[in-house]
């Protein structure tokens, strides 16, 4: 990663990125590297010099350039226990959703800890070299699942709900095909409480069903991704393709 840097010129990684090519990786000087500038381009760089002050690299050429995703996706994702809100954060990038909200609801049982967003960020930046992605994940700070659904601005607006049995997620997208923006969410364990459904209803989000089985939370919020990955994005790229 090398947020801001630009063709030509040089630029001093942050220590954690240096550490990880001098330490991890063992790479010297003068050899290949491609570097993110976190706004759209990937360039292959060279290191130009290793010291104690950490690692000074080179752009020499641009890669890749791409604009943001659209639609933009945004996840109201639940504080869930264990590590499956740093996992979710990690599909997050992979599936191509543009910002997540962690949000507290009426059963959650997590607490946020110290530098909680500072946490899912560097997960988030770990998952985003991974895939090659060029524009990172946006993660907020943790708000109260109701302030959250008032404040946010969207086209469409859904949340899965164990209690809807008519309409589904392809219903629903299928007829919101041409959105700018779009934001989901689904419950922690235990699902939203009758009071936060009609909170959600009147802030307007559309509820909709997964199927007949009940599904993990975490289950339910990777599906929630991984259709929404498929319908905006996905499903164009093949469309394109002669076989």
């Amino acid at each position: 990663m090398a947020e801001g840097i630009n063709l030509g010129t040089t630029y001093l990684l942050d220590p954690e990125e240096s550490h990880h090519l001098k330490n991890v990786l063992r790479l010297k000087e003068g050899e290949k590297i491609i570097l993110l500038d976190l706004a759209g381009k990937e360039y292959l760089g060279k290191i130009v010099k290793l010291d104690k002050k950490g690692v000074l690299v080179k752009a020499q050429r641009l890669l890749r350039q791409e604009k943001p995703l659209k639609p933009e996706l945004i996840f109201l994702l639940p504080l869930l226990k264990k590590d499956w809100l740093a996992f979710l954060v990690e599909k997050a990038v992979e599936l191509g959703v543009s910002q997540v909200i962690p949000v507290i609801t009426e059963r959650t049982v997590v607490k946020p800890g110290a530098n909680f967003t500072a946490k899912l960020e560097k997960r988030a930046r770990q998952s985003l070299k991974q895939c090659r992605r060029l524009w990172p994940l946006k993660i907020q700070k943790p708000f109260s699942l109701s302030q959250a659904a008032k404040n946010i601005v969207a086209d469409l607006k859904i949340f899965a709900y164990e209690n809807e049995k008519e309409r589904t997620l392809v219903d629903v997208l299928d007829v919101n095909s041409k959105v700018e923006k779009v934001v989901f969410t689904s419950g922690p364990e235990g699902g939203f409480s009758p009071k936060e459904a009609k909170i959600l209803k009147e802030c307007g989000f559309e509820s909709i069903g997964l199927g007949s089985f009940i599904l993990r939370a975490e289950t339910a919020a990777l599906y929630l991704m991984s259709v929404a990955h498929f319908t905006f994005f996905a499903s164009k790229i093949l469309k394109k393709r002669s076989y």
